[in-house]
């Protein structure tokens, strides 16, 4: 009975960690985004937060730490991309009823932007499923910019 156990506990020492992403270590970010094909830029912000520069569908785009208690253990984080298009309110609100997972808004300037949020609660997450919320952050984005170079039909009215 023993010789059982210790080879299932040496059949259990074999089996590979998976590959984890942790919003506590943004360089474990870096390493997801450049292993999925994306530029990956690490800086920090003017609070000293860690902030990631990349890109989707071509158009540049920030990763935000979140929640983050003197540049260190952030909890979260929120995509960030922005454009000089112009958006009303109405298109946004338009747009944010029919995508369920991100959120896009004028801004002060009355400009387009888009944000996304992954929430790890300080948990660490499979690099698989970072890269599933990746991919979704992608089509988000090109949704968007598909979206935003429409025409405004209300303004033909």
């Amino acid at each position: 009975m023993k010789t059982g156990v210790l080879i299932g506990l040496g059949l259990l020492a074999t089996v590979p960690a998976q590959a984890q992403v942790k919003s506590t270590d943004p360089q474990s970010v870096v390493k997801a985004l450049q292993d999925a094909g994306y530029k990956a830029e690490l800086s920090k912000d003017s609070d000293g937060d860690p902030i990631i520069r990349s890109g989707a569908q071509g158009y540049k785009y920030t990763i935000f730490f979140m929640s983050c208690d003197k540049g260190r253990n952030c909890g979260d984080l929120q995509f960030y991309a922005g454009w000089t298009d112009k958006l009303t309110p109405e298109r946004a609100n338009a747009w944010t009823q029919k995508h369920r997972f991100a959120r896009v808004y004028s801004d002060d300037k009355g400009e387009a932007a888009i944000e996304y949020d992954l929430n790890f609660e300080d948990q660490p997450m499979t690099t698989a499923l970072f890269r599933k919320n990746l991919e979704l952050w992608d089509s988000l984005v090109g949704s968007f910019v598909d979206y935003i170079n429409e025409p405004d039909e209300t303004q033909k009215k």
